[in-house]
């Protein structure tokens, strides 16, 4: 949803997209807006093709509640990712994790604590792999964002941006689309892992 959105969302702001997704069918009308690349996020040689005349990568790709994974995958997928980023001059990157994503040993407002922990439970390796993974974006040398909401639905409200907790249980998915939109354009977020809420008025 999220990734349906979010191009949309750069069609309409002028940009030249490339998309990288497994069924293209998804896109709808879409595919006459952009380029379209159908592949898997987790081969390494469908990412160095991805990259190549690229400008900024923008990813929404989520940890799937049921679908079963071999462990690491998001762990290995973001190396390489990082790989050919490096190998094709691409230096920004913004990624949507999520809001009980810890990064290296930062200290976690308890609320937060207890969202990740129930995160785990639900889906367990699938869960602190994209943590991981995550985290070896955190250590890369890119010019990365990564941006951490809560549940990603559609919903009213004023989007908050704070560095330090979360301040609702939503936030909407256009007003995230259209802020990673923004972030690529705004270098002060460079080197920032803030979350995001959408905040009752």
């Amino acid at each position: 949803m999220l990734g349906q959105v979010l191009t949309r969302a750069a069609v309409s702001e002028g940009h030249d997209v490339t998309v990288l997704v497994r069924s293209p069918e998804k896109l709808g009308v879409l595919t006459a807006d952009v380029t379209v690349l159908e592949g898997e996020y987790f081969d390494p040689k469908t990412l160095a093709n991805a990259l190549k005349g690229i400008d900024a990568v923008l990813t929404t790709i989520g940890p799937p509640m049921k679908r079963s994974r071999n462990a690491n995958e998001y762990t290995h997928a973001m190396r390489s990712l990082i790989n050919a980023m490096e190998q094709n001059n691409v230096r920004r990157i913004v990624a949507v994790g999520g809001a009980g994503i810890r990064l290296d040993d930062e200290p976690m407002q308890f609320g937060r604590a207890m969202m990740r922990r129930i995160l785990i439970l639900l889906s367990g390796a699938n869960y602190l792999d994209k943590e991981k993974e995550h985290n070896v974006l955190f250590a890369s040398d890119l010019d990365w964002t990564i941006l951490r909401p809560p549940q990603i639905t559609e919903t009213d409200g004023e989007l908050t941006v704070t560095m330090d907790k979360v301040k609702a249980f939503k936030v909407d998915t256009h007003q995230l689309a259209e802020h990673m939109l923004d972030c690529l354009e705004d270098r002060s977020t460079i080197g920032t892992a803030p979350f995001l809420s959408t905040v009752l008025s």
